[in-house]
C-alpha cells in the first residue's frame, strides 16, 4: 500500500453514494492523519460570501420541491468548490453527491480545470448506471419485516384496526379530502386524530381541518421528543443506533417510547386536531397495540388516511408521489446518469459487495499523491 508522505497531498471523493463516500473518506483521513472535510458541512459559510441565503433556498424549495432546491445551490457549488479545496489543502475531501453533479458547461469546465493538480476518485456501486440506481434505492430504504417501511404501515392490521373511519385522498385535493371528513363525521363527538402511512397527508389535511374548525393543530412528530425525553431515551443512543443498524433500528428504538408519548399528548391536549407520525399507529408488539387501543377508544374521530382501497396501488401512489427529481428525473438516477461527475474524476472505483478497508486500499494503490507525481499524467488523460 502507498503511503501519503507529503503533508501537503489532497485527495477529493466524489459520488452518488453518499455515506459510503463519507465512510471511505473518514476511514482513509484516520488511515493517514488528514483532516477530513465534508464539502456540504461548509457550503452555507462560503455560500454567503456570493449571496446565499437561507430564506431564498427555502423559497426555491417551496416553490419546486427538491428540483428548485438544487437550482438554487447550482448558483453557488463552482465559488463554494474552489473555496474549500483553497483553504483545506493536504485534506481527504468528500462531496456531497449533488455537488459534483453540474449542469452549467462553463461552470463545470472551470472547476475542471481548477481541480486538476488534485486526485479526485469517484465512488459508485457499479459500472451499470441502472444497476447502481437500484443497489442506492435499496440501501437508502427502510425496511421492517422484510418489507419497505411505507409498505409495512400500509398493510400491517394495526391502522384498520384502530381507526374509526377511513377516507381516500385519490384524485382529490387535500381540500377535497377535509371537506369529505366533516361532511361524516360528527367534529363535536371527540377530537379528530390523523393516521396512515408517511406522506399520505396528516398533516395538510389535520392543518385544514384545524382552520376550519377553529381549533388547534397538534403534530405528534414535534411534541414527541419533550415526552421521549421522559423515559430513558438518549439521542446519543439513538444515533449510535443510526450508525449500525440505519433507520430500522431507530425506527425499532423509538417504539419503546411511542405508547408513553402518545399516553403523554393525549393527557396535555385537548379539543384540537392530532395527527400522528406514521409510525405511532402501528404497533408489532401486542401489548403495546393493546394499549394504544385502549388510549383511543374513547375518541370516535380516529381517521384513517389513504390513497385507494386497494393496498398494493396505495403502495405504488406514495412511492411515485414523494419521489425528489431533478428535470422531471428521480434523484438517485440523476445523480448516478449525470456526466459531470465522470468529467470531475480521475478513475473510479466499483463498491458493490466490498468493505471500507478494500475500497480504501484500493484508493491508495491506484493513487499517489506522495508528491502530486500523477499531476501531468491527469492532464494528458485530460
Amino acid at each position: 500500500m502507498l503511503a501519503f508522505k507529503s503533508k501537503g497531498s489532497t485527495l477529493i471523493l466524489i459520488g452518488p453514494k453518499g455515506k459510503t463516500v463519507e465512510d471511505v473518506g473518514e476511514l482513509l483521513a484516520t488511515q493517514l492523519n488528514k483532516p477530513f472535510i465534508q464539502l456540504r458541512e461548509l457550503t452555507d459559510k462560503y455560500a454567503e460570501e456570493i449571496g446565499f441565503t437561507r430564506e431564498d433556498q427555502k423559497e426555491a424549495g417551496e416553490k419546486d420541491g427538491f428540483n428548485g432546491f438544487y437550482h438554487y445551490m447550482q448558483t453557488f457549488f463552482t465559488h463554494v468548490i474552489k473555496r474549500v479545496v483553497q483553504k483545506h489543502k493536504g485534506s481527504i475531501i468528500v462531496f456531497d453527491p449533488l455537488q459534483s453533479v453540474i449542469e452549467n458547461g462553463e461552470s463545470l469546465g472551470s472547476i475542471v480545470e481548477y481541480l486538476k493538480p488534485f486526485d479526485v476518485v469517484q465512488l459508485r456501486p457499479t459500472e451499470d448506471d441502472a444497476e447502481s440506481v437500484e443497489i442506492i434505492r435499496r440501501q437508502r430504504s427502510a425496511f421492517v419485516d422484510g418489507k419497505e417501511m411505507n409498505e409495512h404501515f400500509i398493510t400491517h392490521h394495526s391502522n384498520s384496526d384502530l381507526a374509526k373511519h377511513t377516507f381516500y385522498t385519490k384524485e382529490k385535493t387535500p381540500e377535497q379530502t377535509a371537506d369529505e371528513i366533516l361532511t361524516k363525521i360528527n367534529a363535536e363527538a371527540s377530537d379528530i386524530i390523523l393516521i396512515g402511512a408517511m406522506g399520505v397527508g396528516k398533516s395538510t389535511i389535520g392543518k385544514l381541518l384545524a382552520s376550519k374548525l377553529d381549533l388547534p393543530q397538534v403534530s405528534m412528530d414535534k411534541l414527541r421528543w419533550e415526552h421521549y425525553k421522559e423515559t430513558d431515551w438518549s439521542e446519543e443512543r439513538q444515533e449510535d443506533i443510526r450508525g449500525k443498524e440505519g433507520f430500522s433500528g431507530v425506527y425499532k428504538y423509538w417504539k419503546r417510547y411511542d405508547v408513553h408519548a402518545i399516553e403523554r399528548l393525549l393527557q396535555e391536549h385537548k379539543n384540537c386536531v392530532i395527527d400522528f407520525g406514521a409510525g405511532h399507529s402501528i404497533y408489532e408488539n401486542s401489548e403495546d397495540f393493546t394499549r394504544v387501543s385502549e388510549l383511543l377508544a374513547p375518541y370516535g374521530n380516529v381517521v384513517l388516511l389513504l390513497p385507494s382501497p386497494d393496498l398494493d396501488e396505495s403502495i405504488s401512489i406514495l412511492k411515485n408521489r414523494h419521489a425528489d427529481t431533478i428535470n422531471g428525473v428521480e434523484v438517485i438516477e440523476y445523480l448516478v446518469s449525470h456526466p459531470s461527475t465522470q468529467e470531475l474524476a480521475d478513475f473510479t472505483i466499483f463498491t458493490e459487495n466490498r468493505t471500507l478497508s478494500e475500497i480504501m486500499d484500493e484508493i491508495l494503490t491506484e493513487v499517489d499523491v506522495t508528491t502530486n507525481t500523477n499531476f501531468w499524467s491527469r492532464i494528458l488523460r485530460r
